[in-house]
C-alpha cells in the first residue's frame, strides 16, 4: 500500500506548476537509509483586497495555488539526496545537516537545480532552515529560501493567448518561511502519513504584499 501510495504521489509530477516559494520540509535531516515522499500545496493569501484585484487585473504577480513533490533519502546521518518537482520543473536537490542529528537543534543547508520543462531552461534553488524539536513529534522551524531562474509567475502571452516561454526572463527569487511538521504514530494502517506540515512564506521579491500558506504530506 505505502509503494501505491508513492506511485501516486510521483505521478502528481505531470501536473506540477505554480511557484517556487516555501520549502515543506523542515530543518532536520532524515537520517541514514530513511526514505520519504512528501506532496504539498501552497495558498496564495493577499494582506489587502486591492492588491489580490490589481494582480489578476493586470496580470502581473498573480501567484498561483502552488503544488509540490520531493522525494528525499538520507544518505547518512547528516545528508539527504533527492528530487523535487515544483515551478513547472524537476530536478535534483540535497540537504545538510550542520548539528549534530541527536540535538533537539536543527540547522541545515539546502542547495539544488530544477529543469524548467516548458521553458528549458535551469532554475537553482538553496537556502537555510534552523528548527527544534519539541517532544518526540513536534519540530518547529524557521529558514530562508532563495534561487534563480525563470520567472513562472509573470509568463508573457504570445499573440493566441498563449504562454510564450521563449520570452519568459530570468529573475532572483527568494522568501523567509515558518512552520511545524508533526510526526504521527506509526500503525497498523499502512496510508496514515509519517507526518504532517504546515508552513507560511513570506515571498521577498514581489510587488504584491502575500502570504503563501502550506500544507504537507509525508510517506
Amino acid at each position: 500500500m505505502r509503494i501505491f501510495k508513492v506511485v501516486c504521489l510521483a505521478a502528481f509530477l505531470t501536473v506540477v506548476q505554480g511557484c517556487y516559494y516555501g520549502s515543506m520540509t523542515g530543518a532536520r535531516t532524515l537520517g541514514e537509509n530513511h526514505m520519504t515522499v512528501t506532496g504539498a500545496v501552497a495558498l496564495p493569501a493577499y494582506f489587502n483586497a486591492d492588491d489580490r484585484r490589481e494582480a489578476g487585473e493586470d496580470d502581473i504577480d498573480d501567484v498561483p495555488v502552488s503544488p509540490g513533490l520531493i522525494f528525499l533519502s538520507g544518505a547518512s546521518d547528516r545528508i539527504d539526496i533527492g528530487v523535487s518537482g515544483r515551478a513547472w520543473g524537476i530536478g535534483p536537490v540535497v540537504r545538510v545537516g550542520i548539528l549534530d542529528p541527536g540535538d533537539r537543534g536543527a540547522l541545515s543547508l539546502i542547495a539544488g537545480a530544477s529543469y524548467i520543462i516548458p521553458a528549458r531552461l535551469l532554475a537553482t534553488q538553496f537556502g537555510v532552515s534552523a528548527g527544534y524539536l519539541f517532544g518526540s513529534s513536534l519540530e518547529v522551524y524557521a529558514g530562508w529560501d532563495g534561487g534563480y531562474g525563470p520567472d513562472v509567475i509573470n509568463i508573457p502571452e504570445d499573440a493566441d493567448g498563449n504562454n510564450d516561454w521563449d520570452e519568459v526572463e530570468n529573475k532572483l527569487h527568494q522568501s523567509i518561511n515558518a512552520g511545524v511538521m508533526y510526526g504521527l504514530p506509526a500503525g497498523e494502517e499502512e496510508w496514515i502519513p509519517e507526518s504532517i506540515g504546515f508552513e507560511f512564506a513570506v515571498p521577498m521579491d514581489l510587488t504584491r504584499n502575500l502570504v503563501m500558506f502550506g500544507l504537507a504530506v509525508t510517506y
